[in-house]
């Protein structure tokens, strides 16, 4: 299995703060990113090699829908040259608070030596 972890977080932290999704609370500060895995299917294996698909959630947090947006071009802009592409975009607000979140999907295929 493919860990696609450490290389996500690292060009996320380029342009927010950037936390797993699940350990998210109250007090974290906005704006920021999450993550979350949501497949890392075996898609073929050979003898020596095997390919992956990936797929992460990928969200960002904050109050202005604008600002959110630019933050979304800018995470296209770096997950692209890594090689995943995006799969779907959503927003969804939180109608208790003035919290919004942008959430973008993203797919990749890996590659695999044994």
């Amino acid at each position: 299995m493919i860990n696609y972890h450490s290389i996500l977080v690292t060009a996320l932290s380029t342009i927010l703060p950037t936390h797993y999704e699940l350990v998210l609370t109250r007090g974290t500060k906005t704006p920021c990113i999450s993550y979350m895995e949501l497949n890392n299917i075996a898609t073929d294996t050979g003898d020596t090699v095997g390919y992956s698909r990936i797929t992460y959630q990928v969200k960002v947090w904050g109050t202005d829908i604008s600002e959110l947006q630019k933050y979304a071009q800018l995470i296209d802009n770096v997950l692209r040259p890594l090689g995943w592409r995006r799969t779907g975009s959503n927003e969804l607000h939180d109608r208790n608070s003035t919290m919004i979140q942008k959430i973008l999907q993203y797919e990749a295929l890996g590659f695999e030596n044994f």
